[in-house]
């Protein structure tokens, strides 16, 4: 009888441990039905209780259900199946361009000559700026040293009336051409009417070009009044004028530069 209980408790502790070893890191080789020898499978058939057959046989029947490889999983949805939009939902922020059309082409074409030809000619204006300012300023200066050689005790002696004669007409084709080259520049881009440095330069520069004109049609008329007493008055007249469009001509220059 003690050998019967003692088989007993064995062929239990075999049954049971078994299913729990099953679940461990996977070291142990896989699970089979223990076969006792014939008076171990009586003897423990006979003691152990009702309910250790039960236990022992699902242990031993879900083993091998754990080892069972698993089914590889379906794979992921792609990127374009995942972010395909919801009927009604697929539309454009942002309404197609347009091709570009060939008249807005030429036009932007067109434009763009116009600039290139506005700078330039603006920058030959900028040099003709410093060659009038030069040249105005020796036909002042001339005009005065002339002026102190007939009027201002100096003898009279008329030897700077030929070089004031030939600054004063430089400066006069100088001017001209400098202000023709502004003119000539186009303008393709319109611009709001407003104070600003061009419109300081612009009133300067108009009126030093009043009297450049009013100089070259006084100049000729004091010289010919020569020998008469009218002729320092046009000749104070022609000084004062002179230094006038000096200094709209300065001012039209430096309005630009500061």
């Amino acid at each position: 009888m003690r050998a019967n209980a003692t088989a007993a408790a064995f062929c239990a502790m075999a049954a049971l441990g078994r299913p729990a070893l099953a679940d461990g890191p996977g070291t142990l080789e896989p699970l089979a039905r223990v076969r006792w020898p014939a008076p171990f499978e009586a003897a423990s058939t006979a003691a152990r209780p009702g309910w250790l057959p039960a236990l022992a046989d699902a242990g031993q029947a879900q083993a091998p259900e754990q080892q069972r490889p698993q089914e590889p999983s379906a794979p992921p949805a792609s990127p374009e199946r995942r972010a395909s939009p919801a009927p009604g939902q697929d539309f454009d922020l942002l309404a197609p361009e347009k091709p570009p059309d060939e008249t807005a082409k030429q036009r932007e074409v067109e434009l763009m000559r116009q600039l290139d030809r506005r700078r330039r000619l603006l920058q030959l204006h900028q040099l003709g700026g410093y060659a009038t300012m030069a040249t105005v300023t020796a036909a002042v200066v001339l005009g005065q040293i002339n002026y102190l050689d007939k009027y201002g005790g100096g003898g009279d002696t008329g030897r700077w009336i030929t070089p004031h004669a030939i600054a004063a007409f430089t400066a006069a084709g100088v001017f001209t051409a400098t202000g023709l080259l502004a003119i000539l520049a186009p303008s393709p881009l319109e611009k709001p009417q407003r104070v600003d440095t061009v419109t300081l330069h612009k009133i300067a520069m108009a009126v030093a070009t009043a009297g450049l004109v009013a100089q070259v049609v006084l100049g000729p008329i004091t010289a010919s009044k020569e020998g008469q007493l009218s002729q320092r008055d046009f000749a104070l007249a022609h000084q004062i004028i002179g230094y006038t469009t000096l200094v709209a001509t300065y001012a039209g220059f430096l309005v630009l530069t500061f």
